[in-house]
């Protein structure tokens, strides 16, 4: 083997594992210090911008104060000077010089307003993994099932027996997006569209596989190897030359079926504990020979 496809393949496992020691390092970790960076800069900012108005107002309402103060001052000196005043203006008196000092530690005409309906100055920072389209392909099938062009196609054979194909592909994180093309099939439109765990045996009409979630022809979702009409409302409606998109989201625990025909998408969640990582896509075919499902690239 040539040298130098060692070498390079030694670097790069070499590179591999040292962002793996090194994952604060990261330059994606420095867009996220920047932005930490920059967000503290304009709070800081506005902080500042704040206190600088807020001193301004104070300072203006401490005056004011001094002011009513100053009138009450005069007010006081010229009812002692005439030694003329009553015990209801000694009360008001009281009253007011109350009010002026609750005033200066409490300003009822001042207040911090946080502003929830405009458009934040700090974008949130959103971590977002674009779905992954893998290479995936039919590899292994479980009865009557011929795989062909590539891996890309799978078609019913002679017989009329339940029949299943896995793909070579296995999950484990990540969200990985597959579309199908939906061939041919008769007049039951039986089709299964789904994932199971990778070590999960197959036999005749069980070739489902006891730990597979997914959705099929007749309305029918499957959980743990099960089907159950209608659930949360499912309605297959499967066509020739639909196309289907398929979603295994590894991080959510997540399979969702979405018909490009009809617009509509199913979700369905998957129980690890009954169908544990890692997970492999799995299609079944039934009814009729001829029945053909393509993977598309």
């Amino acid at each position: 083997m040539d040298e130098n496809v060692i070498y390079f393949h030694d670097q790069l496992r070499q590179n591999f594992d040292e962002q793996m020691n090194k994952s604060s390092d990261h330059s994606l970790m420095k867009q996220i210090d920047q932005w930490e960076e920059n967000s503290i800069e304009k709070i800081h900012q506005t902080a500042n911008d704040a206190r600088k108005q807020l001193s301004y107002i104070i300072d203006k309402h401490i005056n004011k104060l001094k002011n009513d103060l100053e009138c009450l001052t005069q007010e006081l000196k010229k009812a002692r000077d005439d030694d003329h005043f009553f015990e209801n203006d000694l009360n008001k008196w009281m009253t007011k010089l109350n009010e002026l000092k609750k005033d200066s530690i409490t300003p009822q005409t001042i207040n911090i307003h946080y502003d929830n309906n405009t458009t934040p100055f700090i974008s949130k920072i959103i971590i977002k993994q674009t779905t992954d389209m893998l290479n995936e392909r039919f590899e292994k099938s479980f009865g009557d099932i011929i795989i062909s062009d590539n891996g890309t196609v799978a078609t019913h054979n002679k017989t009329s027996h339940y029949a299943s194909v896995r793909g070579k592909c296995e999950y484990t994180s990540g969200k990985h997006q597959i579309r199908f093309q939906i061939k041919n099939f008769n007049n039951e439109r039986w089709t299964f569209f789904g994932i199971l765990y990778k070590h999960t045996t197959a036999s005749g009409y069980d070739s489902v596989g006891k730990t597979a979630y997914g959705f099929s022809g007749q309305d029918n979702v499957w959980r743990d190897g099960s089907a159950k009409k209608g659930f949360n409302g499912y309605k297959s409606e499967f066509e020739i030359n639909d196309i289907i998109e398929f979603i295994i989201n590894c991080d959510q625990r997540t399979i969702s079926l979405t018909n490009e025909r009809t617009h509509k998408t199913f979700v369905l969640d998957v129980d690890i504990t009954n169908c544990p990582f890692p997970w492999k896509l799995t299609v079944g075919l039934f009814f009729s020979p001829g029945d053909c499902i393509c993977i598309l690239t």
